[in-house]
């Protein structure tokens, strides 16, 4: 395989920029990076259940329930499980998750495929087993920042003190992982470098990835990509151009406790990372840290449809003034 042929994959936390890293690849006239597929997640660890994969039936009924995630069926290339079978290598499921991208790339008018599902950071070894010569981009962002956004979302988890613990998980685990990658096959890209001087940056992933650098990657906001995936509330900001506006965002939104409350909980990761803090760390009780994260931990769907609900009641009531932010002592619970 030539460099210009190895596939690469973009990991880290959820909300630390991966979409935008994601649109500024797919930017570029070779690069062909699809919407998140999440195939370690949701298929991988169940293969054993398919039987051997040399049979066609099998491969059959592996690539059908590929095509059938949530996530792919998203995806506007639809090839048929036959079709996809058809155009793998070999009968493996690295087989497929290859087919696959290599179809988006051509459906594209691309060469190269790459990858951008955050949880991957915690398979990259399995990757690597599956595609010795795949190249990892870990992009990373300030876990206080991080744990802001991912409470603003509708992602889970909702609390402010959860997504801080969730990205600590991330990102000690991509470092882990990264300590097993041959030289020449990861590298870190800082989300605020990234915003704050993005040319700087692209041109380093470009030679990181041995690809020319293009200007339409510093625009990534006016490829269809970006627009068709702007459309979702979750992913809006995509339509927006690079800009710093969501760095150091915890130093106005989260009162001076929180942050020494969460710099107590992630500040040795923040250090490591790169990252100052801004003051002496609070630690929080052992019964208190519990109830944030056990509330974020397994429930009931109908639960969490309520909390949901609930959440846009407490909005509506903000709205109609009947509660202010400052009635609340702390963020931590949630943004909203």
């Amino acid at each position: 395989m030539t460099t210009h042929d190895r596939p690469f994959f973009v990991v880290s936390a959820p909300r630390s920029g991966s979409t935008l890293l994601r649109l500024i690849l797919d930017a570029h006239p070779r690069l062909a990076v699809p919407p998140p597929g999440w195939l370690f997640d949701l298929v991988y660890p169940y293969l054993y259940s398919y039987g051997d994969l040399g049979q066609r039936a099998n491969l059959l009924a592996l690539a059908e329930d590929i095509m059938a995630t949530p996530t792919v069926a998203k995806w506007p290339l639809k090839p048929s499980p036959q079709e996809l079978a058809d155009a793998c290598a070999e009968p493996s499921f690295a087989g497929l998750y290859a087919a696959l991208h290599r179809a988006y790339a051509q459906s594209e008018g691309k060469q190269r495929w790459g990858e951008k599902t955050p949880r991957n950071g915690f398979w990259m070894d399995e990757i690597r087993t599956l595609f010795p010569d795949a190249q990892f981009i870990h992009i990373v962002r300030d876990g206080r920042d991080q744990a802001i956004d991912i409470s603003d979302s509708v992602l889970w988890p909702n609390s402010v003190y959860s997504g801080a613990y969730l990205w600590q998980r991330y990102v000690t685990a991509i470092r882990d992982s990264a300590g097993r990658v041959p030289a020449g096959a990861f590298m870190e890209v800082r989300y605020e470098n990234l915003c704050a001087a993005p040319e700087a940056a692209i041109r380093r992933l470009c030679e990181f990835l041995h690809e020319e650098f293009d200007r339409r990657m510093l625009a990534p906001h006016a490829t269809a990509s970006a627009r068709n995936w702007s459309t979702h509330p979750l992913h809006a900001r995509t339509a927006q151009p690079i800009s710093t506006r969501y760095c150091g965002m915890y130093k106005t939104r989260l009162p001076a406790a929180d942050v020494a409350a969460i710099e107590a909980l992630i500040g040795d990761t923040l250090t490591r990372f790169g990252y100052p803090l801004s003051g002496a760390a609070r630690r929080i009780s052992d019964r208190l840290a519990a109830q944030f994260i056990e509330s974020d931990t397994v429930t009931n769907p109908e639960n969490v449809a309520y909390r949901r609900w609930h959440e846009e009641r407490r909005r509506q009531r903000r709205a109609q003034g009947i509660w202010h932010d400052s009635d609340r002592d702390s963020l931590l619970w949630s943004m909203n």
